[in-house]
């Protein structure tokens, strides 16, 4: 499972964050490598309202049990089953 770190911009206001603020963002792709995904990373992250996408870091996990965070493990699962999943950082960047 690939995992992206990065940042992005809110594009429109939800519930839970204003439009224009950053947030730190983790991401996992069912596919790899990163260099054939960043099509679709781009599309499924614009599609959830984000855009000014900034890749920090990529890799793989092999298995959830790699990951510590529980919020990180249930995106795992969700990929698995859905082919991406995303968390965003309640916490704007300033």
């Amino acid at each position: 499972m690939l995992i992206i770190n990065g940042t992005a911009e809110l594009m429109h206001d939800n519930q839970e964050f204003t439009k224009g603020t950053r947030h730190e963002f983790t991401m996992f792709s069912r596919e790899m490598p990163f260099e054939q995904q960043l099509t679709q990373i781009e599309e499924y992250l614009v599609t959830c309202g984000w855009d000014n996408i900034e890749v920090l870091n990529n890799g793989v996990v092999n298995s959830a049990e790699e990951i510590t965070h529980n919020v990180l493990q249930q995106a795992f699962e969700k990929a698995k089953k859905e082919g991406f999943a995303v968390t965003v950082n309640n916490q704007p960047l300033t």
